[in-house]
């Protein structure tokens, strides 16, 4: 894995997921931050989502090469899959250094909501 965090104000080492919701291709994950405020990642255009055990949260970031997973979910997204696509893979790490939540979508908004 080849990680680049992403940016947030309140950062989200320590963090805690709240709860996560899906409508038709966009996903909307709320965590807490370690001071209690909220933190809302709204993804765009999901083709796929892995949770793989949903605990606290070291950080999130993008992935910079192409994994396992983005490749299967391109090759069920295309028939013939395209040299640039418009997808990523977003990964929130836990603290044992794991992925605990994978998406896979054109693009991300990260804000603090309260």
């Amino acid at each position: 894995m080849s990680l680049r965090s992403l940016s947030c104000d309140v950062g989200f080492a320590d963090a805690e997921f709240d709860q996560y919701v899906k409508e038709y291709s966009q996903l909307k994950v709320i965590i807490v931050a370690w001071n209690h405020m909220k933190i809302e990642l709204v993804f765009q255009d999901v083709i796929q989502l892995l949770d793989q055990g949903i605990g606290d949260i070291a950080d999130v970031c993008v992935e910079t090469t192409q994994t396992d997973l983005l490749a299967s979910a391109l090759n069920n997204m295309y028939e013939s899959v395209p040299t640039t696509h418009p997808y990523q893979e977003y990964v929130f790490i836990n603290n044992a250094d794991s992925c605990s939540l994978s998406i896979i979508a054109t693009s991300v908004v990260v804000k603090v909501i309260a």
